[in-house]
């Protein structure tokens, strides 16, 4: 990150924006910007589960393919939920 440090988190959010959308192609940018039109338009934003929100149970395959439950994972400690995207 460089010395000028952003104001506050949505100027950083904005900026990041910015830059990822400069790296891609005008296309890209348009099926993005889309799906976040339909997301919006559904009402995905409002179902979203906020900060202290309880998760409901769920069932996941894990990164070598074993299914792994939430209430299984909580049994064990505190569980934090991270979605890797791949690297595409």
């Amino acid at each position: 990150m460089n010395s000028a440090q952003p104001a506050n988190l949505q100027t950083a959010l904005n900026e990041q924006l910015e830059r990822s959308g400069a790296k891609r192609s005008p296309e890209v940018n348009a099926a993005l910007a889309e799906t976040a039109k339909i997301l919006r338009v559904d009402g995905a934003i409002e179902r979203a589960l906020g900060v202290g929100s309880t998760a409901p149970e769920f069932t996941l395959p894990n990164a070598v393919g074993n299914d792994v439950s939430l209430g299984g994972l909580l049994e064990q400690g505190p569980v934090v939920v991270a979605f890797y995207r791949g690297g595409w």
